[in-house]
């Protein structure tokens, strides 16, 4: 099982780790043989985009040819880069072919499609121009548009940090750098920012080349020096070509790259980091738990891949809600379920409460019944869960023997089917036990003080099943388990005409474990963590009996009872689970301290036979129920 780790956003084991919080500064390296070479993420800091998010850095790196000169080799390597994609024509790379960092994968897209050929310029308005249809035909020429296509696909699929480049730096790269931020969410005048910083970077190479030409031929330099930086009119134009063929970036990305949502998806989960979810901010409970792990999971290896969890989150983020989902990802139902079986020990003592005592019986008489069980209990949702409902029936065999005027002793075994469901989620919590107890009376079992001990134990079934929506499938799990409890009491029965009554008092100790297990069946399936659960509670209660009456051969006794129980620590349970090793925790939707009980009874008996239904509602500050029972008791 994996351990629960709550990993601090920075020490995250994924290749691009992001700059959060309040220091966003990047420290990339510069090289000396590619001046150029830089973070898509930003320059001197990350950048910010839309909704809430900042761009990761180490996951693409832009650059010029790599003609790698001194520890530039050494230090690309550091960078863990598992891919290059060379963007120039083979006439480029002939001239300068690339220096690889060990490891790297090299492929070219030759975006252009031939040999790039530069036409004789005239004036330094003619070289302008001449740039900004290099930008327009990044829009309009098919090809291009083509592998464009391709390399973002090849982007998309990436499993390790990056570098694209062409020669300089600045078109090609500079296109695909700015296509990248616009998918992030970068604004435009940050993207324009980024796209003019090679002027800064590229400054010292700029300069030589200028000064060879001036050298060389005086009267061109001047000419073509726009064609060695950056201008704002050269991305802006392929930009306006985007806006007058396609209306926008988006649909330049779909429609004339032929990208779809999922990959640009996976871009952006790739590129950003968003610190607060939808909503995230306001929640609490359960459903913040849930939020804190969908966040969390952006640091995982479900992020930025082609990830039901990345499509998702993404679309998520654009529609401005987690639709529920933070509310079902946290498997509040092991919680609930947890909670659910260590107040069983209720359900059986009701079913028992009949035949306790023995009193019915001649010393040496046996007594054996069978009881048949039936309860619904429903707690109503909060700020911290969500609500629960729990359903159970069973069937519960026992013998009773009195030994003599004063004691007596009775043991039982059951099965109870139990279902629960919460948070968009089921389970089946069924237990089959054993019940052992037995009665001192101070005087006799008829009447006056006694008390009573009862030991029960059982083991547990579980299966799970959470439907977990937006194409993240269903996420099944099963276990086993056990459940314990002890109930001590003291009672004191007297009668008053024809009016019984028994007020009794005591101390029950309940708990439960349900073993770790792993969910399967989605992304979003929870290794789950042990559950080990022990309340502690105070119990009173008054039986009244109205004395008897005959209908023929029956003798008819009816009943009513009051209860009480409250639990000296907090009867919430926890669980916990993690999914690639990022924690998350839940409570049950039950949390009541003080549970009241009323319930009404009838017992009819002829000879040895005996024949007891019952009834009882249960309230608490947030919790409602019913429970009956019908059974079938035989002395001999």
């Amino acid at each position: 099982m994996a351990k629960r780790l709550l990993i601090p956003a920075a020490l995250l084991c994924l290749p691009h780790t992001s700059a959060l919080a309040l220091d966003l500064s990047l420290n990339t390296p510069r090289l000396t043989g590619a001046d150029n070479f830089r973070d898509v993420a930003g320059t001197s800091q990350a950048d910010v985009t839309a909704k809430g998010g900042v761009m990761r850095s180490g996951v693409f790196y832009r650059s010029n040819a790599l003609t790698l000169k001194g520890n530039d080799k050494a230090i690309l390597e550091g960078l863990g880069i598992g891919e290059v994609f060379d963007l120039r024509t083979p006439g480029e790379i002939a001239q300068a072919p690339d220096t690889l960092p060990a490891g790297a994968r090299y492929q070219n897209i030759n975006i252009i499609g031939g040999e790039q050929v530069n036409p004789p310029l005239t004036s330094p308005a003619a070289a302008r121009e001449w740039m900004r249809d290099l930008n327009r035909d990044f829009v309009t020429d098919a090809g291009q548009r083509a592998r464009y296509h391709d390399l973002f696909m090849e982007l998309a699929s990436a499993e390790d940090p990056v570098i694209f480049h062409c020669t300089s730096g600045k078109d090609r790269t500079g296109w695909t750098a700015a296509m990248l931020q616009s998918i992030a969410g970068v604004d435009s005048a940050t993207i324009m920012q980024d796209y003019l910083a090679t002027n800064r970077y590229s400054a010292g190479s700029i300069s030589a080349t200028l000064a060879k030409l001036s050298a060389r031929a005086p009267a061109l330099a001047s000419v073509y020096a726009p064609l060695l930086g950056v201008e704002e009119s050269y991305l802006q134009a392929g930009l306006d070509q985007i806006t007058a063929r396609y209306g926008s970036v988006d649909n330049y990305l779909k429609e004339g790259l032929g990208l779809d949502q999922e990959t640009i998806y996976v871009l952006r989960g790739k590129m950003v980091r968003y610190g607060t979810l939808p909503g995230q901010a306001g929640l609490a409970g359960n459903a913040a738990a849930g939020a804190g792990l969908l966040a969390a999971l952006q640091d995982s290896d479900l992020s930025g891949r082609y990830s039901a969890y990345n499509y998702y989150l993404q679309s998520a983020i654009d529609a401005g809600s987690l639709g529920g989902l933070e509310q079902r990802v946290g498997g509040q139902i092991h919680a609930d379920s947890a909670s659910y079986l260590l107040r069983q020990t209720q359900q059986i003592d009701s079913a028992i409460a009949p035949y306790a005592s023995g009193r019915d019986l001649r010393e040496g008489e046996n007594q054996l019944w069978m009881n048949a069980l039936a309860s619904y209990v429903g707690t109503d949702g909060s700020s911290h869960a969500s609500s629960s409902n729990e359903h159970s029936q069973g069937v519960l065999v026992g013998l009773t023997h009195r030994f003599d005027s004063q004691t007596s002793a009775r043991a039982g075994f059951g099965y109870d089917n139990g279902s629960v469901a919460s948070s968009g989620a089921d389970a089946d919590a069924d237990l089959t036990f054993i019940t052992l107890g037995g009665r001192y009376a101070f005087d006799s079992l008829e009447q006056g003080a006694y008390a009573d001990l009862r030991l029960d134990a059982g083991y547990v079934d579980y299966d799970s099943r959470r439907d977990l929506g937006n194409d993240l499938g269903r996420a099944k799990g099963d276990t086993q388990g056990s459940l314990f409890s002890a109930l001590a009491n003291l009672g004191y029965r007297t009668h008053s005409g024809d009016l019984t009554l028994e007020p009794t008092f005591g101390v029950r100790v309940s708990q439960v474990r349900l073993d770790s297990f792993n969910e399967k069946g989605s992304e979003l399936a929870l290794d789950v963590d042990t559950v080990d659960k022990t309340v502690t509670s105070l119990v009173g209660g008054l039986n009244l009996g109205f004395g008897q009456s005959r209908v023929g051969d029956w003798s008819l006794e009816p009943g009513l009872n009051l209860g009480y129980e409250h639990a000296l620590g907090n009867p919430e349970v926890k669980s916990h689970g993690s999914v690639q090793g990022f924690a998350v925790e839940q409570v049950s939707a039950f949390n009541d301290r003080d549970l009241f009980k009323v319930g009404a009874g009838l017992t009819a008996r002829a000879g040895a036979v005996s024949v007891n239904a019952d009834v009882q509602g249960l309230q608490g500050s947030d919790s409602h129920g019913l429970s009956g029972s019908v059974s079938l008791g035989f002395a001999f």
